[in-house]
C-alpha cells in the first residue's frame, strides 16, 4: 500500500532525532530545512553535527524521552534494531508520527526523496521499497524542471493577491494568473 503524501509545517515545532551517526546527520539536516526545533538525543555524533543549530544530549535514548515533550515528530536513527523499535512503539502508543530510517515497518511516516527550492517542494516516495527508484525519479524531475522556480513561486503569490484584492470575478482573475504564469515561465526557461 502507498503513502499518502501530506505536507506539515515543522517551523519551530520540536521535533526528536535519535541517533547521532552519519544518517541521522542526513535527517537532521533535512529537518532543518524545514525549520524544526531540532532536539538530538545520542551518546555519540558525528562530524558536523557541532555545525547544526540543534539542541544535543549526549547519552543513550530513555522512554521518558519520548513523553517530556509535545513532539511534532519523532525519527530513530540509532542503526541499533532494539532501540528503533522501542522508540516506534513509544511514539505509536502516543500517535505521534516517527520515522524509523531504513526500516518501514516501524515508520507511521516516510521520508520521500525530496527537490526544494523555497516554498516550493516536489515530493517522490516509493512507499519505502527502493531509494534508488525514487532518487531516479527525482533526478529526472530536475532535469524537467527549469530553475528559479522557487522565485516565480513568489512572485506568483505577490500578484495573486494584487489581483484578488483588484479583481472580484474569479474568472477572471484565474486568466490573469494563468498569463502571468506563462509569462513568467517563460521568462524562467530563456535563461
Amino acid at each position: 500500500m502507498s503513502y499518502f503524501p501530506l505536507m506539515i509545517q515543522l517551523d519551530r515545532q520540536p521535533v526528536l532525532l535519535v541517533g547521532g551517526g552519519r544518517t541521522a546527520l542526513h535527517k537532521a539536516r533535512i529537518l532543518l530545512a524545514f525549520g524544526a526545533r531540532l532536539q538530538v538525543v545520542a551518546p555519540v555524533l558525528a562530524p558536523g553535527f557541532q555545525d547544526l543549530p540543534v539542541q544535543v544530549e549526549k547519552r543513550k535514548f530513555v522512554p521518558d524521552d519520548i513523553v517530556r515533550e509535545s513532539w511534532r515528530m519523532v525519527v530513530a536513527a540509532t542503526g541499533e534494531r532494539k532501540i528503533n523499535e522501542r522508540v516506534s512503539r513509544l511514539c505509536q502508543e502516543r500517535k505521534i508520527p516517527v520515522n524509523v530510517v531504513d526500516d518501514p515497518a516501524l515508520c507511521s511516516f516516510i521520508f520521500p526523496a525530496l527537490l526544494k527550492d523555497r516554498e516550493v517542494v516536489c515530493a517522490v516516495s516509493s512507499g519505502g521499497r527502493s531509494p534508488l527508484v525514487t532518487q531516479y525519479v527525482k533526478t529526472k524531475i530536475q532535469q524537467v524542471l527549469p530553475v528559479g522556480l522557487g522565485s516565480l513561486n513568489e512572485q506568483m503569490g505577490i500578484y495573486r493577491q494584487q489581483v484578488k484584492a483588484e479583481e472580484p470575478d474569479p474568472n477572471k482573475r484565474r486568466t490573469l494568473l494563468q498569463e502571468k504564469l506563462r509569462e513568467l515561465v517563460e521568462r524562467l526557461t530563456k535563461k
